[in-house]
C-alpha cells in the first residue's frame, strides 16, 4: 500500500496491481468486456473501484466480480467524464469548422476558407493534447471517486488541480508515468492494425485485439495506482 512517503513510481504501481495473484484473469475478462459496447461501462467500472479501493487504503486484491448493475452504472458515469474532456472539444471543433466554412463561403470570403481552417483544426488539435498530456480525464475519475459526485467531475476541478499547486507536480508525474503503461497496448493496437492491412484470419486479429483491451485495462489500473499516490502526496503537501 501507498504511503503518504512512498514515491509514485510506475514500478511500484505495477508491482502493487501484480501483488493480486488474479490480476491477469481479471485483465484478461475486463479486455474481453471492453472490446463490447454493452461490456465497457463494466471494465471501466472495476477500474472505477480500484481508485476507490486504493483510496480506501485497500489498493489489493484488486475489486471482486460483484454487484454488476451498480458497477456498470458507476462505468457509464465514468465514460461521462472522458466524453466531456475528450470527445466533446473534438465535437467543438468540429462545430467551429462547420459553422465557420458557411459562413465564408456565404460571404463569399472564399480565400479565407483554408487559413481559417487550418487555424480551427490546428487550435482543437491542441486543445485536445493539452488535456489528453496533462491527463485530466483520469484527474476527474480520481475526483469521482473521492467525492462521489460526478458535477464536480465534469466541473473544472479537475483542470484546476492540474494546473495549480500544490496537484500540478504530482499529477503530471503521475500522468508521465502511466503514459509508459500504456506502451504494451499501443503496440498490440499497432499488431492489430497490421493484422487487418494484411487481411490475417479473423480469429488472430481478435485475439490481438482482445489482448490488447487487456493491456489497457492493465495500464488503467497501474494509473489508477499513481493517481491515487499522487494525491495522498499533494494532501501531504498542502498540510505540511
Amino acid at each position: 500500500m501507498y504511503t503518504s512517503s512512498s514515491p509514485a513510481t510506475l514500478r511500484a504501481a505495477i508491482a502493487l496491481v501484480c501483488r493480486d495473484p488474479t490480476w491477469w484473469r481479471k485483465c484478461l475478462l475486463h479486455g474481453a468486456l471492453a472490446m463490447t459496447i454493452i461490456g465497457l461501462p463494466l471494465a471501466v467500472g472495476f477500474i472505477m473501484e480500484s481508485y476507490d479501493n486504493s483510496r480506501r487504503g485497500f489498493p489489493f486484491p484488486l475489486p471482486p466480480w460483484r454487484d454488476w448493475t451498480l458497477r456498470a452504472l458507476t462505468g457509464i458515469l465514468a465514460l461521462l467524464i472522458d466524453l466531456a474532456f475528450f470527445v466533446l472539444p473534438l465535437m467543438v471543433g468540429g462545430l467551429l469548422l462547420t459553422c465557420s466554412g458557411l459562413a465564408l463561403v456565404l460571404a463569399a470570403q472564399t480565400e479565407l476558407l483554408e487559413p481559417v481552417m487550418q487555424g480551427i483544426l490546428a487550435l482543437t488539435g491542441l486543445v485536445w493534447l493539452i488535456l489528453f498530456l496533462i491527463g485530466v480525464a483520469p484527474i476527474g475519475r480520481l475526483i469521482f471517486a473521492e467525492e462521489g459526485r460526478i458535477e464536480q467531475a465534469l466541473s473544472r476541478e479537475p483542470l484546476r488541480r492540474a494546473f495549480t499547486p500544490p496537484y500540478r507536480p504530482y499529477f503530471w508525474r503521475a500522468r508521465l508515468a502511466s503514459l509508459a503503461a500504456y506502451l504494451p497496448a499501443a503496440i498490440m493496437v499497432a499488431l492489430t492494425a497490421g493484422l487487418i492491412v494484411v487481411n490475417a484470419p479473423w480469429f488472430i486479429i481478435l485475439l490481438s485485439a482482445w489482448l490488447g483491451c487487456s493491456a489497457g485495462v492493465f495500464a488503467q489500473l497501474v494509473g489508477a495506482q499513481l493517481y491515487v499516490a499522487a494525491e495522498q502526496q499533494a494532501q501531504q503537501a498542502l498540510h505540511a
